[in-house]
Order: C-alpha cells, then structure tokens, then sequence
C-alpha cells in the first residue's frame, strides 16, 4: 500500500469525479485509474463506483476511507510539526462553508491567510445550502478540518464567531428601497425570490410572527441570478448582510424589523490537538470576524 493510493482515493471521494481530483493533485487520470487499480487489487475490494456524472466510494471505499485519511492526517501533522519547529508553517486546511460565508467573507480570510503562509495549502468546499447536515458529515468523515456553519448545530463542537442581519434586498428603484427599516408587513404583498443564501427556518420564523408566508415566486441557486431578477423587479429577497459586504448596483439593501439575527460559528473536531496550520487558519477567521463587527459597530454609532 502507497501514500499515493490513499491520497488519491481522498482526492476522487473529496472532488466527486477522476478528473477534478487528478486536476488537484496535478496528476493525469491515468495514473490515478493505475493507482486504485492497484489499491483494490491488493485490498481484494472494489472501492469505487465509476459512473457517468462521476465516481463514489462503495461500502469497502466508505469502510476504508476514514483509515486513509487517518493516516493521511497523521503525515501532515508530521510534516507541519516539523516544520513549524523550523519557523515555516505548511500542511493543508480542508474549510467547509455555508454558502452565504462563501461569497465574500472566506475568500478575504483565505487570500490573507495564503499571502501569509505560502506554504500552506487551503481547500474551500461549499455546502449547497444554509443546513449543517452535509458539514457534520463532512466533519465526522474527515474531509473537512473546520467548517463555518450557522448556530445552533446538533451533535457538533462550535464556538460562536460572530452575529449576521438578514436584511430585505429590492429593486434600487423600489419605493420600499427608500425606508430606513422594513417590516415583513410591508414586504408581505411582494413576490419571494427565494435562494440557496436565505435561511428558511429564520424566513419562516419571521413571516409566522405575523401569521404570514412568503410569496415564493422564484427559486434560484445563483447569487448573481438573485440579484439580476430583484434588479429587473421580479420579486425581492430577504438575504444575509454577510453575503453582501459592497453595494450592488441597482439594488438596495433594507433591515427588517423586528430584526432577523443569525449567529455564526466555527465547527471543528478537536481544537485542542489541531496543527498548526490549522491553529493559524482559525485565528485568521476569528481575527477577521473581530474587525467586521468593530467595523458594523463604528457604522452604527455613525447613523445614531
């Protein structure tokens, strides 16, 4: 059994398919099809299903696969430890993320970070939606070493990061676009766009406050399809400020009132016993949290 072999099946299983892992590990598919060929001659199991829209682990490859990567995690660590006794930080971080923290806030944190630590190799896999489920997965499976996730999440270690605001976003042109604050009232006549970026439970929650529901005339999955449709006045959205750190032209960003809060947090499996690299990267997150919400605070003190 070669290091190799196990990095490559962690690579197939972590990117769906033969060609985005040889892809990431710069290899050609051919020497990743020799590789597991290899693996599961000497294992005596098929650890792959290769099929049209990709590849994924059988039973044996799901029984196996947590081993790799136990092994996998352990030469890191060897190597990180080394060379953090050097001075030199290096390894890779594996981030999972719901996809509002996505769009703006983890990029920041990634490009600072990466300039920071050249050496070390950062990997971002998105959540397709505002759940935990899928993260915890990924946490328990080891594919992810830290992921960012809204509060509160079941059966995972978190530690509170930050407070996010759900705001309604509207066609610039709107005359609800003017008012200062909004209330699910005023919105209730309105037609919903809704998006993989809105939290449903907090949506729901709002409008069954006032015994309402929203109009859901539209689902979308892209933020840029979001924003084209709200700027074409085909309905508004209710989304997080967190996704939206710049203005947007032809849009317009309104608070809800009450307000609709949501907290923010970090999951990781044993913080205590972290790598460095891994150590590094979460203070890189905490830090960048801390200044945006000295920054929101200045921003409130200025229009009070």
């Amino acid at each position: 059994m070669e290091i190799h072999q196990l990095r490559a099946i962690d690579a197939i299983v972590t990117e769906g398919s033969f060609l985005a892992a040889a892809a990431r590990l710069d290899l050609t598919q051919s020497s990743l099809s020799h590789a597991i060929a290899a693996l599961e001659s000497e294992l005596g199991a098929r650890l792959l299903d290769r099929g049209r829209y990709g590849a994924k682990p059988t039973d044996a490859g799901r029984r196996v696969l947590p081993y790799a990567r136990q092994i996998l995690t352990l030469l890191d660590a060897i190597r990180s430890e080394t060379a953090s006794s050097n001075g030199l930080l290096s390894g890779r971080v594996r981030v999972g993320s719901i996809p509002s923290a996505a769009v703006a806030f983890l990029p920041k944190v990634i490009a600072s970070f990466t300039r920071a630590h050249p050496n070390v190799e950062v990997v971002l896999l998105e959540e397709p939606s505002q759940s935990t489920e899928l993260l915890a997965e990924w946490l328990q499976a080891q594919m992810i070493d830290v992921a960012l996730i809204q509060l509160p999440a079941a059966a995972m270690k978190t530690a509170m990061l930050m407070h996010d605001e759900l705001c309604a976003i509207l066609p610039a042109r709107s005359l609800l676009a003017s008012r200062r604050q909004l209330s699910i009232r005023d919105l209730a006549g309105e037609p919903f766009i809704m998006s993989r970026y809105t939290s449903e439970l907090l949506l729901n929650s709002a409008y069954a406050r006032h015994q309402l529901a929203p109009r859901i005339r539209f689902e979308v999955q892209d933020l840029g399809t979001l924003v084209s449709m709200v700027r074409e006045g085909l309905g508004f959205s209710i989304v997080p400020r967190l996704a939206f750190p710049a203005a947007l032209p032809g849009v317009t960003l309104v608070p809800v009132t009450p307000r609709i809060q949501r907290n923010l947090g970090l999951a990781i499996r044993d913080r205590e016993h972290a790598l460095p690299a891994l150590r590094a990267f979460i203070r890189a997150i905490e830090e960048t949290a801390a200044k945006q919400r000295r920054r929101r605070s200045h921003r409130v003190r200025k229009t009070t």
